[in-house]
């Protein structure tokens, strides 16, 4: 087993047989990460005070409520196998910030975009949505040329943080926009997710598939 990546929440292995499983940090595992975001002794309290494990606790745990609920959702998302203590398998798959970098054109690399969005109007569908915009390390290309959710501790159930985010455009200030998306696919990015990312469209998706299921 090979850890091939970490972030302020998990740890990231590759079990090489299809699959990485995802291992939530300790809290002090935790700010060693963030505080290497930043020069020494720079890093902000506000940022030192998240506690990332917990958030990435709550989050995998309504993942996982979700898609016990909605078996339709487990593609979308890896495919994932939970472990009840925060921990989960998952598909091993192309970021899709690597998948933008190597798309070999500027249709390709709309049409993945196309996709993404496509992805988060049908998480609304069942009350489920990004809330930080990294898509460039937060989703994934399957090997079926899909785009999927890869990081769960990034998503919220609450419609008035979409509302919000919807607002304030939140996707112009992630860092896959300001520094990953490459330059020629910025300007399509920013447009098609304000044209297809309206308070309409949260209004008349958020939570519809539920709703048609509990009926």
């Amino acid at each position: 087993m090979d850890v091939i990546g970490t972030g302020a929440q998990y740890k990231v292995v590759d079990m090489h047989d299809g699959s990485v499983r995802k291992i939530p940090l300790t809290r002090e595992e935790s700010l060693d990460v963030v505080k290497s975001w930043y020069a020494p002794a720079e890093a902000p309290e506000s940022e030192l005070a998240i506690d990332y494990p917990k958030l990435a606790l709550g989050a995998c745990r309504s993942v996982q409520t979700l898609v016990a609920r909605h078996p339709a959702l487990a593609g979308s998302l890896g495919n994932p196998v939970f472990e009840g203590n925060g921990a989960y398998s998952q598909d091993k798959v192309q970021t899709f910030g690597d998948a933008l970098q190597h798309a070999g054109s500027l249709a390709c690399g709309r049409q993945y975009i196309d996709q993404y969005i496509n992805l988060m109007l049908f998480h609304w569908q069942y009350g489920l949505a990004e809330r930080a915009f990294n898509c460039t390390v937060n989703n994934g290309v399957d090997a079926r040329g899909d785009v999927i959710l890869l990081d769960f501790g990034e998503v919220t159930g609450s419609k008035v943080l979409v509302r919000r985010n919807i607002s304030s455009e939140r996707w112009l200030r992630s860092a896959s926009y300001t520094r990953d998306i490459p330059q020629g696919l910025r300007a399509y990015y920013r447009q098609q997710l304000a044209g297809r990312l309206t308070m309409q469209a949260l209004d008349t998706t958020w939570k519809t598939a539920r709703k048609a299921a509990d009926a």
